[in-house]
Protein backbone atom coordinates (compact mmCIF):
# COMPACT_ATOMS: atom_id res chain seq x y z
CA UNK A 1 0.00 0.00 0.00
CA UNK A 2 1.25 3.48 -0.81
CA UNK A 3 1.12 5.81 2.17
CA UNK A 4 -0.15 9.39 2.07
CA UNK A 5 3.31 10.97 2.35
CA UNK A 6 4.62 8.98 -0.60
CA UNK A 7 1.59 10.01 -2.65
CA UNK A 8 2.12 13.67 -1.76
CA UNK A 9 5.78 13.42 -2.83
CA UNK A 10 4.79 11.89 -6.16
CA UNK A 11 2.27 14.68 -6.82
CA UNK A 12 4.91 17.31 -5.96
CA UNK A 13 7.42 15.71 -8.31
CA UNK A 14 4.80 15.61 -11.06
CA UNK A 15 4.12 19.33 -10.61
CA UNK A 16 7.82 20.18 -10.71
CA UNK A 17 8.54 18.07 -13.78
CA UNK A 18 5.44 18.83 -15.84
CA UNK A 19 4.39 15.17 -16.09
CA UNK A 20 0.67 15.01 -16.92
CA UNK A 21 -0.16 11.35 -16.25
CA UNK A 22 1.46 8.71 -14.06
CA UNK A 23 0.64 5.08 -13.28
CA UNK A 24 2.03 3.62 -10.02
CA UNK A 25 1.71 0.03 -8.85
CA UNK A 26 3.18 -0.95 -5.48
CA UNK A 27 2.45 -4.03 -3.33
CA UNK A 28 -0.98 -4.63 -4.83
CA UNK A 29 -2.05 -0.99 -4.83
CA UNK A 30 -2.54 0.76 -8.17
CA UNK A 31 -2.74 4.56 -8.42
CA UNK A 32 -3.28 6.60 -11.57
CA UNK A 33 -2.69 10.36 -11.37
CA UNK A 34 -3.88 12.26 -14.44
CA UNK A 35 -3.76 16.04 -14.47
CA UNK A 36 -5.19 16.10 -18.03
CA UNK A 37 -4.33 19.77 -18.48
CA UNK A 38 -6.37 20.86 -15.44
CA UNK A 39 -4.55 23.32 -13.17
CA UNK A 40 -3.56 21.74 -9.86
CA UNK A 41 -5.58 24.31 -7.90
CA UNK A 42 -8.84 22.89 -9.29
CA UNK A 43 -10.01 19.31 -9.65
CA UNK A 44 -6.65 17.54 -9.30
CA UNK A 45 -6.23 18.68 -5.70
CA UNK A 46 -9.72 17.48 -4.80
CA UNK A 47 -9.03 14.07 -6.33
CA UNK A 48 -5.72 13.70 -4.49
CA UNK A 49 -7.24 14.78 -1.18
CA UNK A 50 -10.02 12.21 -1.61
CA UNK A 51 -7.42 9.52 -2.26
CA UNK A 52 -5.38 10.75 0.72
CA UNK A 53 -8.42 10.39 2.98
CA UNK A 54 -9.07 6.87 1.67
CA UNK A 55 -5.40 5.95 2.12
CA UNK A 56 -5.33 7.37 5.66
CA UNK A 57 -8.48 5.43 6.56
CA UNK A 58 -6.98 2.24 5.15
CA UNK A 59 -3.75 2.78 7.09
CA UNK A 60 -5.71 3.35 10.30
CA UNK A 61 -7.67 0.15 9.74
CA UNK A 62 -4.44 -1.80 9.35
CA UNK A 63 -2.95 -0.22 12.46
CA UNK A 64 -5.97 -1.39 14.44
CA UNK A 65 -4.61 -4.94 13.97
CA UNK A 66 -7.17 -5.65 11.30
CA UNK A 67 -9.68 -6.72 13.94
CA UNK A 68 -13.12 -5.75 15.19
CA UNK A 69 -13.79 -6.01 18.92
CA UNK A 70 -16.77 -7.66 20.57
CA UNK A 71 -16.06 -6.67 24.20
CA UNK A 72 -18.82 -8.72 25.83
CA UNK A 73 -17.09 -12.04 25.12
CA UNK A 74 -13.49 -11.11 24.15
CA UNK A 75 -14.08 -11.97 20.49
CA UNK A 76 -12.30 -10.16 17.70
CA UNK A 77 -12.49 -10.54 13.96
CA UNK A 78 -9.49 -10.66 11.68
CA UNK A 79 -10.34 -8.49 8.67
CA UNK A 80 -9.14 -8.67 5.09
CA UNK A 81 -6.42 -6.07 4.43
CA UNK A 82 -7.27 -5.95 0.70
CA UNK A 83 -9.58 -7.03 -2.09
CA UNK A 84 -8.65 -10.40 -3.55
CA UNK A 85 -9.15 -14.14 -3.48
CA UNK A 86 -8.98 -15.87 -0.08
CA UNK A 87 -6.93 -19.05 0.24
CA UNK A 88 -7.05 -21.03 3.47
CA UNK A 89 -3.99 -23.15 2.60
CA UNK A 90 -0.61 -22.49 0.98
CA UNK A 91 -1.11 -25.13 -1.74
CA UNK A 92 -4.04 -27.18 -3.01
CA UNK A 93 -2.87 -30.40 -1.33
CA UNK A 94 -1.59 -28.79 1.90
CA UNK A 95 -3.26 -28.45 5.29
CA UNK A 96 -5.02 -25.15 6.05
CA UNK A 97 -3.05 -22.41 7.80
CA UNK A 98 -5.52 -22.49 10.73
CA UNK A 99 -8.54 -24.51 11.83
CA UNK A 100 -11.39 -23.87 14.25
CA UNK A 101 -10.16 -24.49 17.79
CA UNK A 102 -6.54 -23.74 16.97
CA UNK A 103 -4.58 -21.16 18.99
CA UNK A 104 -2.93 -18.37 17.00
CA UNK A 105 -0.19 -15.90 17.88
CA UNK A 106 0.14 -12.36 16.46
CA UNK A 107 2.69 -13.29 13.76
CA UNK A 108 0.99 -16.54 12.68
CA UNK A 109 -0.11 -16.61 9.03
CA UNK A 110 -3.83 -17.36 8.95
CA UNK A 111 -4.46 -17.20 5.19
CA UNK A 112 -3.23 -15.89 1.85
CA UNK A 113 -5.04 -13.33 -0.28
CA UNK A 114 -4.23 -13.19 -3.98
CA UNK A 115 -4.46 -9.76 -5.56
CA UNK A 116 -3.22 -9.05 -9.09
CA UNK A 117 -1.29 -12.34 -9.27
CA UNK A 118 0.52 -11.57 -5.99
CA UNK A 119 -0.02 -13.80 -2.96
CA UNK A 120 -0.12 -11.80 0.28
CA UNK A 121 0.18 -13.57 3.63
CA UNK A 122 -2.20 -12.32 6.31
CA UNK A 123 -0.98 -12.46 9.92
CA UNK A 124 -3.42 -12.97 12.79
CA UNK A 125 -2.41 -9.69 14.45
CA UNK A 126 -4.01 -10.96 17.68
CA UNK A 127 -3.56 -13.89 20.05
CA UNK A 128 -6.32 -16.33 20.84
CA UNK A 129 -8.39 -19.31 19.75
CA UNK A 130 -9.98 -19.44 16.29
CA UNK A 131 -13.73 -19.75 16.85
CA UNK A 132 -14.95 -19.43 13.28
CA UNK A 133 -13.68 -19.21 9.71
CA UNK A 134 -16.09 -16.84 7.99
CA UNK A 135 -15.11 -17.37 4.32
CA UNK A 136 -14.47 -20.39 2.13
CA UNK A 137 -11.30 -21.24 0.26
CA UNK A 138 -11.40 -19.51 -3.13
CA UNK A 139 -13.95 -16.84 -2.12
CA UNK A 140 -13.44 -13.27 -3.30
CA UNK A 141 -13.09 -10.96 -0.29
CA UNK A 142 -13.38 -7.19 0.10
CA UNK A 143 -11.18 -4.78 2.03
CA UNK A 144 -12.24 -4.87 5.69
CA UNK A 145 -14.37 -8.03 5.31
CA UNK A 146 -14.27 -10.29 8.40
CA UNK A 147 -12.31 -13.49 7.71
CA UNK A 148 -12.01 -15.14 11.15
CA UNK A 149 -13.51 -14.80 14.61
CA UNK A 150 -10.96 -15.25 17.40
CA UNK A 151 -11.53 -15.46 21.18
CA UNK A 152 -8.72 -13.44 22.74
CA UNK A 153 -7.06 -14.16 26.05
Amino acid sequence: MINVRELQEVVSLMNESGIQKLHIEHEGTKVVIDKAGIPLEDTAVTEVKTEEVKAAAAEQALQDSMSVNSPENNEKQILSPMVGTFYAKPEADADPFVQVGQTVERKDVVCVIEAMKLFNEVDAGIEGEVLEILVKDGDVVEFGQPLFTVKTY
